[in-house]
This record gives C-alpha cells, sequence and structure tokens, in this order.
C-alpha cells in the first residue's frame, strides 16, 4: 500500500474538511485475532468477570455472557475452557468479592 500523502507542517489543515479516502484504503474496521502467550486466556477471563461483578453482576447474569455466543470474547473463553471452569472462576471471584448468589 502506497502511503496517503498528508498536510505539510507550514500548511494550514481545515480539521471541518477530513482528508480525501485514499483508492487503497477502503477505511473500514478490519478485526483480527492475533496469538498470544501462555496463560493470557485466564487472564482475561479474571478480568472480565473482576469487571462484571464490580459492576454488581450476580453468578447466574455472569455465566449468561459466557455461554451466549453474541458475546465473542467470553463465549469462546467457554468454548476453550469448558462450563465447570467458567463457573469455578465466577464463584471464585464472587466469593472474593464477597457478592452474594442469587
Amino acid at each position: 500500500m502506497d502511503s496517503i500523502p498528508l498536510p505539510m507542517v507550514q500548511q494550514p489543515l481545515d480539521s471541518g474538511v477530513p482528508l480525501p479516502p485514499h483508492e487503497q484504503d477502503p477505511y473500514e474496521l478490519v478485526g483480527m485475532v492475533i496469538p498470544g502467550e501462555e496463560g493470557q486466556t485466564e487472564a482475561m477471563a479474571q478480568a472480565l468477570v473482576e469487571e462484571f461483578v464490580l459492576l454488581g453482576w450476580n453468578e447466574k447474569r455472569l455465566m449468561t455472557l459466557f455461554t451466549n455466543p453474541f458475546y465473542l470474547a467470553t463465549y469462546r473463553i467457554y468454548q476453550q475452557k469448558g462450563a465447570a471452569y467458567v463457573q469455578t472462576l465466577i464463584q471464585d471471584i464472587c466469593a472474593t468479592w464477597r457478592f452474594e448468589k442469587e
């Protein structure tokens, strides 16, 4: 891909006018999977559960976050690690933060 020409420093840039699209850049979001290191799945799962526990989610509601294919990150963890892993993780984190089961 060729570089996109940008205004020189000495030239004023009108911030109200967007740059014209470059013929080789579709200006679309593109997602991709980047391979991670050992243990990152577990760390991400823990961080996600803690985030939602601190938002007040209970164990039952948290489990739906992992079992629903609409939520790609949590569902992938559920598929890779299994229901027992996710359930134990949720229970442990809820116990750590002293949230009651509902």
